[in-house]
């Protein structure tokens, strides 16, 4: 399945044509639950239960219509440091120093200047995340079934720059260093992108029964997982975001994996539950390049959630047990999250959140959205994200029953 959308979204951290989610623990993009601080393992909907908690497929609803997402698409993305556009700006400012050079003629004013653009992306980074979900689910009293595709992936630019460079740059331009031809060449700082694209394809099944009075069930998400990774390097006056079509940079991989949930209504309006997603750990490699290599760690992921119903008014909470997947030399994330709905009339809800990492790796995040059912069959939900320093995100979804 060719998800080039998805990719593009990735374009925002500078490295790709094409994209990924992953704002909460969940690996997807559902707009009422991004809405809501990212919190869904209780407060999820029947259509949506495959993305944030497989046991969620047994509230079957009443009327016994088949729900269908067709799609959910969403992108997240921070660049606090203008990472992308310093990017851009080396290779006109290397060129300028590097034919100032070869002419013979003063170079400070343009070392100088190449010198401030590399020192400025030393140490920084920028990020993306997005996803794409299709989920078809057909209710049923005793074991509701829903089939699913869901693409989800990370990605992250930065510059690896190298004091040598600086204090060669620094020399040039103050004059302590008389430049000649090729010295540009020996310059070793260099552009980094890491980015890897997840697409499950899942068979979710749900079962509810009773405990003690206590209605509960379980749910299970067997699935096949296609795990495409890419690494790209290259000199930092290289980079070219054009190059990801390139297939050196990529690696591909197929394996299987599991997710399970559970959720009690320990009363008719409080809803508590558990999420594991990606049960069995897998560590993906990506390609070597230029003698380098990552890896991305697909972990096994736990979040509890608790939901509280009161006439139009919804309110939860998710909180994640474990970290989120993502590349081994990137600081680990772990989130908690929480929202709240309004039903503001029979074909609106108003929805807002706030989600956190706990590791204080990542931006908190603020949520909100709407969704809006202009007809019986059809509901339309967006949702924005917004954090300090150029941290933004949305989500659109179109939601068919029938």
């Amino acid at each position: 399945m060719k998800l080039s959308l998805i990719m593009r979204s990735l374009t925002v951290a500078g490295f790709i044509t094409s994209t990924p989610f992953a704002m909460a623990s969940t690996n997807s993009f559902d707009a009422r639950v991004m809405a809501m601080g990212g919190t869904g393992v209780a407060a999820g909907k029947f259509g949506s239960a495959p993305l944030v908690n497989p046991a969620l497929l047994a509230k079957s609803p009443a009327d016994g219509k088949l729900s269908l997402i067709a799609p959910s698409i969403g992108a997240h993305a921070d660049d606090e440091g203008h990472l992308i556009d310093s990017f851009k700006d080396v290779k006109p400012a290397w060129n300028k120093l590097e034919r100032a050079i070869n002419n013979g003629g003063s170079a400070n004013a343009q070392a100088g200047e190449l010198k401030d653009i590399m020192s400025d992306l030393s140490g920084k980074d920028a990020n993306a995340t997005a996803g794409m979900a299709f989920v078809l689910a057909v209710p049923d009293a005793a074991l509701s079934v829903a089939l699913s595709i869901n693409s989800w992936g990370q990605g992250t630019a930065r510059g690896l720059v190298s004091q040598n460079d600086l204090d060669y740059l620094e020399g040039v331009s103050n004059g302590s260093i008389t430049p000649t031809p090729g010295d540009m060449d020996k310059l070793t700082s260099r552009a980094e992108g890491m980015v890897a694209l997840v697409t499950d394809y899942g068979v979710s099944i749900a079962h509810p029964f009773t405990v003690m009075d206590v209605p509960v069930a379980v749910g299970v998400t067997p699935k096949i997982q296609r795990i495409e990774t890419w690494n790209y390097n290259v000199g930092i006056n290289n980079y070219k975001s054009s190059d990801f079509k390139d297939g050196n940079w990529q690696r591909q991989t197929i394996s299987g994996n599991l997710d399970a949930g559970f959720y009690a209504d320990l009363q008719p309006d409080w809803t508590v539950a558990l999420s594991a997603q990606n049960l069995i750990q897998n560590r993906v490699k990506s390609q070597e390049v230029n003698g380098t290599r990552t890896a991305f760690v697909i972990r096994p992921q736990v979040t509890a959630g608790t939901a509280w119903r009161t006439g139009a008014v919804t309110l939860s909470s998710d909180i994640d047990l474990t970290p989120v997947s993502g590349f081994e030399n990137v600081d680990k994330r772990q989130y908690i999250g929480a929202g709240a709905e309004l039903q503001a009339a029979d074909w609106v809800q108003v929805r807002g959140g706030y989600r956190i990492d706990m590791r204080g790796n990542d931006h908190r995040v603020f949520t909100a959205g709407v969704g809006v059912v202009p007809t019986e069959a059809v509901q339309f939900d967006l949702t924005a994200m917004a954090g300090r320093m150029r941290n933004i995100g949305g989500v659109a979804q179109f939601t068919f029953q029938f």
